[in-house]
């Protein structure tokens, strides 16, 4: 992380985290009087992030704390799996599936 203006009671805004040399997410705290979802009681956004290495990468945050989810296929073409921050937002992190494109799925009964 790359702190960009640091205040005298230490918070940080912005702040800058270099991804693999290709992206750049700004962060910062939040200000007085923020209220995140775990105190909301409700999710109040949801952040998607593609990545490589998808199971490594969930395997990582489940390895420093996360609440993660199942890898899961779909929508089509991709996989992914979502992870709950200690503040309570919703992270759904997904990779492109490579290869070709997986078979249309069977009609359920009765469908037309």
């Amino acid at each position: 992380m790359r702190t960009c203006h640091r205040r005298e009671d230490g918070t940080v805004r912005p702040g800058e985290l270099q991804l693999d040399q290709r992206g750049i997410i700004m962060v910062g705290s939040p200000g007085p009087g923020y209220l995140g979802p775990g105190v909301l009681g409700g999710v109040t956004q949801l952040v998607r992030v593609t990545v490589t290495g998808l199971d490594s990468h969930r395997d990582r945050v489940q390895a420093a704390g996360g609440q993660v989810t199942g890898v899961t296929a779909g929508p089509p073409c991709w996989r992914s799996y979502s992870a709950t921050d200690p503040e309570g937002h919703q992270w759904y992190f997904a990779q492109p599936v490579t290869g070709p494109a997986p078979a249309a799925p069977a009609r359920c009964a009765g469908s037309r």
